[in-house]
């Protein structure tokens, strides 16, 4: 998992690369998100253990944007999580598990520039990420990349998946209030196809700072899923699968 992270962050060039706590605030993933706090497992001391590092990152570009509201904020980390949930009983699925996250803030610009420019920062740097690991020996060719739109935002997913050579999908899943997300899909070594990542746009920072311009796009990757589903052995291309 070491050098899995390691290509992630070094990918992530354009991103400021932090470590988060093991513990959030309470109320961080089902106050600062619409996930149900059932999913969270909570501690004392008002505090939850982390079960999504994108809320955190989310918090911590709002700390910085009412520093100085001027800039935009790009954040990278590498956590494991803990849920609480049932998980299908598959290869690869576990209750606590390694993620790779992205977090980026800023006020919106004309024509919807900086959703525009944060969402194909987040796509472009998974897809780097995804090479780097398979000249590292995974087995992560031919990444697809899929735009999910509502319909009130059918014209700004149209632009962002001609930037991306993307598929545009309906967006029907309702934790991405921004109305827009997108996956990487990825063909796995034992057949099928799986989203090792995804992200999308939220209006998580307009309601922390009660700015409408406000956004956040936030971004995962299934990093221990890469180590357990995409494993390629070769004479070439030894695999350090422990850290």
């Amino acid at each position: 998992m070491l050098a899995i992270d390691a290509q992630l962050l070094a990918a992530a060039e354009r991103f400021e690369a932090v470590e988060l706590s093991p513990v959030a605030p309470l109320g961080a993933c089902s106050v600062v998100g619409p996930s149900h706090q059932n999913r969270v497992l909570s501690a004392l001391r008002s505090t939850e253990v982390v079960s999504d590092p994108t809320n955190v990152l989310a918090l911590e570009c709002s700390l910085r944007m009412r520093a100085s509201s001027a800039i935009d904020v790009h954040l990278a980390t590498s956590h494991r999580v803990l849920r609480t949930q049932p998980f299908p009983k598959q290869p690869g699925y576990a209750q606590h598990f390694r993620l790779f996250a992205l977090g980026s803030g800023g006020l919106e610009r004309k024509d919807h520039a900086f959703t525009v420019e944060a969402v194909a920062l987040h796509v472009r740097t998974m897809l780097a990420g995804l090479s780097r690991l398979e000249q590292l020996g995974y087995s992560l060719h031919r990444p697809r990349v899929e735009v999910l739109v509502s319909a009130e935002k059918r014209q700004l997913g149209a632009r962002i998946a001609d930037i991306l050579c993307a598929d545009v999908q309906p967006l029907e899943h309702p934790y991405y209030c921004g109305g827009l997300r997108y996956r990487i899909w990825v063909p796995a070594p034992d057949g099928g196809e799986l989203p090792l990542a995804d992200g999308g746009v939220f209006d998580w920072l307009g309601q922390l700072s009660s700015n409408r311009r406000a956004v956040f796009i936030g971004s995962g990757l299934g990093s221990q899923l890469i180590a357990l589903r995409f494993a390629r052995q070769s004479p070439n291309h030894p695999l350090p699968l422990t850290g």
